[in-house]
């Protein structure tokens, strides 16, 4: 509860902060005095060392807001002005949460800002970092359109790495690049626009002394245009590793995520698959990751955040996805996949295998941790996971109890299935497999898909149910392969299913590579019913073929380069654009010196200087207009994200106010019943009191009765009083008489 109090407390005082902030920018913008300069800095220091990073993901109207002001105060502010790096520095603490980062590039459109304010800088510490900060912001983003600030932003970053480096300053030099690989990595868009600006030959010597970077921008450059040699490559490897180990010191999600998808994508790159295949270094590279995890692990650390947790699972994630490419490495064909292959974990499968178990009911990196696990079971050689798994089966157990769960996620759900079919085709866990799973199991799985209604549309079960499906009928025929008394009836059974047909023609179109090869392997059954679901994929494709949109430019096309290279015969490379510019040069060098003789000729020359004019002068009122258009386009995003902000908002006060007028309703409901109860009770009370007030009538004159009794006795009482108190008088007297004649007689007795 103290808790609880104390990140309300906090909460509060972030908004609070916020609202500061826009309070000082909308006042610096209305009054521009030094005064409102100097409120607006402090107001801007503040947010950046007194707030937390996770109250900076755009959950609600305030924080929408706060980033719009940002970023109107930061394009009116120069890049002298102290605020304005007070609020860059804002913008750093802000991209240490994951969702503010993505907010600030996607939706609040911050990059075409930053690009100019680094052009306008000229300062060293404060151009590194604004690389700095656009290094962060550019990890892992993606661009699908040639947006006008790009030609600005590739234009600075080229022209710093070729400054800086003939000043021997590489750090700039280094940001500079890193940032044109982020930009560039699977954007076929940037990436063919900065082959359109650069001498890529010019361009590849004077990177070549930045090793891992530079290997990196000629692997995105494709194999034709720059081919570095094995062993740069796996230089570049091993400084790979180095930086995922960085990346864990810090849980650095995006520069992490960038990395391992890089060497994930090694298959589009012939020779970084090649350096990949004959890398000996991973058993040491994956021992320094285990000690640096299980050294970060040991240190119990308090102060952690949910944020913090958050990234460090999505760290966790992504190195069990990229041990588990590495164990798929060892299956390629040119590895041989025999015992002799280079590529080989086994000596650190135990520890993985000891990892890995603390982290497989995670909601964000437990299915990933499933999968690595499946991975081990299937690859590792000397059987060195499943023995363990068949002595302990503890492990195994909660995963399935867990997974039958109506409230476990269908991909984790999907994980541990395909985790049990491997367990199942291993003899040391098929008994223990066959043991723990009983029938009520199945029926449990497979629940969401048997309630689909054949009425009901295509899409109302989800693709991740239809997975968890699919993989569970597999495991179920597996089963059935095994016991077929006991399964064989119920397969057939499900098979003839529509809402189960269904389900497979849909993994076969919309499914991916594990669904499909499930489905593969189910039609194999003896009962599996072609024709039924041939109709059912005739019948999706029809209506998919009806609805499809344009697609998207594919993430694999920036590995397709060369092909579009060469398929462009009108294509000019950057030196035969040089060489033309010179020619153009010597030529109107030789009519300013008037060396041009013939007037014809002088006169096409000032002809053609007219044209290239006019065309420069168009070239230039275009670029203006996009950049016109870029500026509308991020304030009418920035607008949308607020009215977005404001409609959550309003649908959360509706729905608040929909659950206060439900309980109303029944308050009200209770007030009525108590208000029935109360007229029973009072007409009961109503009929008691009448009864009673007739009896109490009787009583009443009975009482009257005794009261007129009770008179007559008293005066009786009284008369008798009377005559008591007389009689008493009279033997007062009476006895004072005996008294006298007494003595008299006693006198009289004496005197004889």
């Amino acid at each position: 509860m103290l808790t609880r109090k104390n990140t309300t407390a906090s909460s509060n005082d972030a908004i609070s902060y916020v609202r500061d902030f826009s309070f000082q920018a909308n006042y610096y913008k209305n009054n521009k005095s030094d005064e409102a300069l100097v409120l607006l800095n402090r107001s801007a220091s503040l947010l950046s060392t007194a707030m937390q990073p996770q109250y900076f993901a755009p959950k609600n109207l305030e924080i929408s807001k706060f980033f719009i002001d940002l970023h109107t105060v930061m394009s009116t502010l120069s890049n002298d002005s102290d605020a304005l790096w007070s609020c860059i520095a804002v913008l750093q603490h802000c991209c240490r949460n994951l969702e503010a980062q993505k907010a600030i590039v996607e939706e609040y459109r911050f990059l075409p800002l930053l690009t100019f304010i680094l052009k306008g800088t000229q300062t060293s510490d404060k151009l590194q970092r604004v690389l700095i900060l656009i290094q962060e912001l550019t990890f892992g983003i993606r661009i699908t359109w040639e947006e006008p600030y790009l030609v600005v932003l590739l234009g600075q970053l080229v022209q710093i790495v070729y400054h800086t480096s003939e000043k021997g300053e590489d750090v700039q030099a280094q940001l500079a690049l890193s940032i044109l690989i982020n930009i560039c990595y699977k954007n076929f868009v940037v990436l063919f626009l900065f082959l359109r600006s650069v001498n890529i030959c010019n361009f590849s010597k004077c990177i070549k002394n930045y090793g891992m970077l530079a290997s990196k921008m000629c692997i995105i450059l494709s194999d034709d245009i720059c081919v570095p040699d094995q062993n740069e490559l796996h230089l570049f490897l091993r400084s790979s590793f180095k930086t995922i180990g960085e990346c864990v010191k810090s849980w650095n999600v995006p520069h992490l995520r960038h990395v391992v998808e890089f060497l994930k994508d090694s298959r589009a790159h012939s020779g970084l698959e090649q350096a990949m295949l004959s890398y000996k270094n991973y058993c040491e590279d994956i021992e320094k990751l285990l000690d640096l995890l299980e050294a970060r692990n040991a240190v119990v650390d308090d102060g952690m955040n949910e944020d913090q947790h958050k990234q460090q699972q999505i760290c966790m994630g992504l190195l069990f996805q990229l041990i588990e490419y590495i164990m798929e490495l060892s299956t390629l064909p040119d590895t041989g996949g025999d015992e002799n292959s280079i590529i080989s974990l086994d000596s650190n499968i135990p520890r993985i295998f000891e990892f890995l178990s603390t982290w497989l009911e995670s909601d964000i990196c437990g299915v990933n941790a499933i999968n690595l696990l499946d991975t081990l079971v299937r690859l590792a050689k000397r059987e060195l996971i499943a023995p363990r798994i068949a002595r302990d089966p503890s492990l195994i157990i909660q995963l399935i109890t867990a997974s039958e769960k109506p409230e476990a996620s269908p991909l984790q759900t999907a994980a541990v299935l395909k985790l049990l079919i491997s367990l199942l085709h291993h003899p040391k866990t098929e008994k223990l497999i066959l043991t723990k799973i009983t029938e009520s199991y199945f029926d449990k799985i497979l629940s969401s898909l048997l309630s689909v209604k054949l009425k009901m549309p295509d899409n109302s079960l989800s693709m991740a149910e239809v997975e968890k499906s699919i993989l569970c009928l597999l495991l179920l025929i597996n089963f059935a392969e095994i016991a077929k008394k006991a399964y064989f009836e119920k397969c057939c059974t499900l098979l003839q299913l529509p809402q189960v047909q269904n389900a497979l023609a849909r993994a076969l179109i919309n499914g991916n590579e594990n669904v499909s090869t499930a489905v593969f392997h189910i039609s194999q059954f003896e009962h599996f019913p072609q024709v039924e679901v041939a109709k059912h994929l005739s019948r999706l494709n029809s209506s998919l073929a009806s609805s499809k949109a344009p697609s998207l430019p594919s993430d694999e096309q920036w590995c397709n380069l060369n092909a579009v290279l060469k398929s462009q015969k009108a294509f000019v490379s950057k030196e035969f654009e040089e060489r033309l510019q010179a020619l153009i040069e010597t030529i109107t060098q030789a009519q300013r010196n008037n060396q041009l003789n013939n007037l014809t000729t002088s006169q096409i020359i000032e002809l053609f200087n007219y044209k290239i004019e006019k065309l420069s002068t168009s070239e230039e009122n275009m670029q203006k207009r996009l950049e016109q258009a870029s500026e509308e386009i991020s304030h009418l995003k920035q607008r949308l994200n607020l009215q977005n902000a404001e409609l959550e908002r309003y649908h959360t006060m509706n729905f608040e106010l929909h659950i206060k007028r439900e309980s109303l309703q029944t308050q009200c409901q209770d007030l009525k019943q108590q208000q029935d109860t109360l007229k029973r009770n009072m007409n009961n009370l109503m009929k008691k009191l009448s009864e009673q007030s007739e009896s109490l009538q009787i009583a009443e004159k009975r009482l009257a009765v005794k009261t007129s009794d009770m008179i007559v006795l008293q005066k009786n009482y009284s008369e008798l009083k009377d005559q008591l108190q007389a009689k008493t008088e009279e033997l007062d007297k009476l006895q004072t008489a005996a008294k006298e004649n007494v003595s008299v007689f006693y006198n009289l007795y004496n005197g004889l």
